[in-house]
Formats: structure tokens, sequence, C-alpha cells
């Protein structure tokens, strides 16, 4: 089979934004949001990843054995903000932000594996778990011990 040079117009189509379902702030209201792929390198080529967080970029990117164990947890959460920042388009971080909400560890994960792997990675979000009562969003209360 011969390969053949991918037409612009297919790559142009490969630019565009998708609308995606993230995890839910609330149970009843669905999280669909504008999202566009970024890339960690990129980001990290053009600068928007600060220099301090080379290390946590470097380990997001290839494991744990890049960074020798060096990376905390505040770094590994701020180059995953930054992704999820630049990846969300509508609403915006600062959308949410205006209106008393932040992205919660569940849709940052998910943005994050989105810039990494598309819709693909998404699924797993997306399924309703067997038990929903018990895997709710609600807080869950401890009856009285005796």
């Amino acid at each position: 089979m011969e390969l053949k040079v991918t037409n612009i117009e297919d790559l142009k189509r490969m630019a565009e934004y998708e609308i995606i379902e993230l995890p839910r702030f609330k149970k009843e209201i669905p999280f669909n949001a504008k999202v566009k792929r970024v890339s960690l390198l990129n980001l990290v080529r053009k600068g928007v990843i600060p220099n301090k967080l080379l290390s946590a970029a470097e380990e997001l990117f290839y494991g744990k054995q890049a960074s020798e164990g060096k990376v905390d947890l505040a770094q590994l959460t701020n180059v995953m903000f930054i992704m999820a920042e630049n990846a969300l388009v509508e609403p915006s971080i600062k959308d949410l932000e205006d209106v008393g909400l932040e992205l919660t560890d569940e849709q940052l994960v998910a943005l994050f594996n989105y810039t990494q792997e598309g819709t693909s990675d998404l699924e797993s979000f997306r399924e309703e778990p067997e038990d929903s009562e018990r895997n709710s969003n609600e807080p869950t209360i401890q009856g009285k011990t005796e």
C-alpha cells in the first residue's frame, strides 16, 4: 500500500475544537465543554509551563523514573491545571471561576487525559457505575458506631 500525503483540509479538521462530556459538578447537570487538544511539549517550548514546573512536566510525560521522585503533588497539579486551562475553550477556567466553580479532581484528570489521548480516554468517565446510589457525588455519612 502506498502512503499519500494527508490533505490540508483533513488537517484543518483535526485542529477544530470538540465538544466533550466531562465528569459532572452535580449528578443532574451534564458538563459539556468545548475543548482543544494541546501539547505538553509545545507548552514547555513556548514557555507556558514555567521552568520550576519542568520536572513535573517531565514526570507526567515520561513517568516517575524520569524525575527520580523529586516532584511533589503540588507541582504535578500545577502542570495538569495549566494543561486543562489551555485545553478548555468554553467555558473557560475564568468563566467557571466567575460563577464560583473550580474544576474537580476528576475533571482535571479527564482534561489532562484528553490532551494526551483524545476522546478515547474519556469513555470511563461516561459509564454509569452499577451501584449509582452508593457511588453518587453526595457526601457519605457514617452511622453511629457501637
